[in-house]
């Protein structure tokens, strides 16, 4: 998945979480609108990040959290003018590891 010109880095898995670190760049978006079973939670590190589910919209600052139903679709992207860093947990895991 590309993350916006930024990265996302695997910190932690196991057979029932995935636990990442994810930059989106200032100003772009995941390119996709995805869904997959299971439960996922966002905690937003550094920046903001616009979360948006079924079509509905949140706004993360920095110390904000959202916790959400991921089999729902949702979508990716940093509005603001600098970079975005967040924490992300998909339970149970839901990204294809190289």
């Amino acid at each position: 998945m590309d993350p916006g010109s930024g990265m996302i880095r695997l910190m932690v898995r196991s057979e029932k979480l995935e636990g990442m670190l994810v930059e989106v760049g200032a100003g772009k978006e995941i390119p996709m609108e995805y869904s997959h079973p299971g439960e996922e939670l966002r905690l937003v590190l550094e920046g903001e990040i616009e979360v948006e589910v079924e079509g509905e919209r949140h706004l993360l600052r920095e110390g904000d959290f959202m916790w959400f139903d991921s089999s729902m679709k949702h979508r990716i992207r940093n509005p603001g003018a600098k970079k975005a860093v967040y924490f992300s947990v998909n339970t149970p895991p839901a990204m294809r590891w190289r």
